[in-house]
């Protein structure tokens, strides 16, 4: 899989490859083969580098400049974004149990998000970084224990769902609509005017809310819902918690600029260091 091209000086240092580093290299010969490259995944970083640990690293898709928590380096890499605020009624999804679907409410709540770096858009039912509490029978017959993010569901004739996105203190916001579907089904997104925080309200019997497309009888979730599409935020940059998302046009993608200095990587944008890296492609700070 090819790494995403810059302009000739960073074309020519990524088509000298960015090998593993051999624990029998010298100094001097890992020097010559490491090469400053971007990637766009996690995997394409385990590619070049398959010593790579997990950690935060910075991918770039042909539009967009963003650091990721890489995942499962040593198997299968994926990418997450850390949410920085997280608890019992935050950046979470609820069922609302009583009516048609007797039980405890489920609430599930997340720490982390799974994201499609090429799509810039969330897996909701990516429950890895998550945890779940309550059990209902949905409609009386099928047992509920989990919610995908951003899902408000009730069987009570009555938008008495409720989930939470909040997405402050990370350089994300939310670039999606939202929508009802089920029987009787009502719901309202309130979305703050920076994007980062929304409050969703949804039921019916049953009926909920959730980012569109929206899908059918959305509990009990596993990975493989694509539904909510990202963007940088206003602010795009943290350098406490090593967030940083630039959207880019065309002028600015060719102004970007990878050097190695000595056991560093500073990536450059229009002349100005926006990152540091080290070897491994793990960011050090964001500027």
């Amino acid at each position: 899989m090819a790494k995403i091209p810059f302009r000739t000086s960073v074309v020519a240092a990524a088509a000298c490859a960015a090998l593993p580093l051999a624990g029998t290299m010298t100094a001097h010969a890992q020097a010559r083969t490491q090469a400053a490259a971007l990637f766009q995944s996690c995997q394409q970083i385990r590619q070049h580098v398959p010593s790579a640990p997990n950690g935060i690293y910075l991918l770039y898709n042909g539009q967009k400049l963003f650091t990721v928590y890489c995942a499962d380096m040593a198997t299968a890499p994926k990418e997450y974004v850390i949410l920085a605020r997280t608890g019992q009624s935050v950046n979470y999804s609820q069922y609302t149990a009583g009516g048609g679907s007797p039980g405890t409410n489920v609430r599930t709540r997340f720490t982390r998000l799974r994201l499609d770096p090429a799509t810039f858009t969330v897996d909701i039912g990516d429950l890895k970084y998550a945890s779940s509490t309550g059990s209902l029978q949905h409609g009386g017959t099928t047992t509920v224990t989990s919610m995908p993010y951003a899902v408000a569901m009730s069987c009570t004739s009555a938008p008495d769902g409720r989930a939470n996105i909040d997405l402050r203190n990370t350089a994300l916001k939310v670039d999606n609509t939202f929508g009802t579907s089920g029987l009787g089904a009502t719901g309202t997104a309130d979305i703050d005017p920076t994007a980062q925080v929304v409050n969703l309200q949804g039921g019916g019997f049953c009926g909920w809310i959730m980012p569109t497309p929206v899908r059918y009888n959305p509990f009990n979730p596993s990975p493989g819902m694509p539904n909510l599409k990202l963007d940088c935020a206003a602010r795009s940059r943290f350098s406490i918690s090593l967030n940083l998302c630039l959207n880019l046009t065309q002028a600015a993608r060719n102004s970007v600029r990878v050097s190695r200095q000595g056991d560093r990587q500073v990536v450059r944008q229009g002349g100005r260091p926006v990152a540091e890296l080290g070897l491994d492609g793990r960011v050090r700070s964001v500027r």
